[in-house]
């Protein structure tokens, strides 16, 4: 399976990782130093989603499920984008 580096999320998906991401850091100290990896960001994030999506073969996931897979794509830094493998 060939996967793409390029981010195919809606701008409503997007935005909607972003404001999880940014409430989060404000909450937890801990998670706002991994949010502020200047190696890793939203789009990449995004993109790491996604490509996780893809991987399961399952068509549907909860909020609480994606929001999860958003916020391991932080502290994991070397953590390589399945779209790198």
């Amino acid at each position: 399976m060939v996967t793409t580096k390029e981010n195919k999320g809606t701008r409503a998906f997007n935005e909607t990782i972003r404001a999880y991401l940014e409430e989060r850091a404000e909450n937890d100290a801990l998670f706002a130093v991994k949010f502020a990896n200047p190696s890793k960001s939203v789009e990449e994030c995004v993109t790491f989603i996604l490509n996780e999506v893809k991987k399961s073969g399952c068509c549907g996931f909860t909020d609480a499920e994606v929001f999860g897979m958003a916020t391991h794509y932080y502290p994991k830094y070397n953590i390589i984008p399945s779209w790198k493998i």
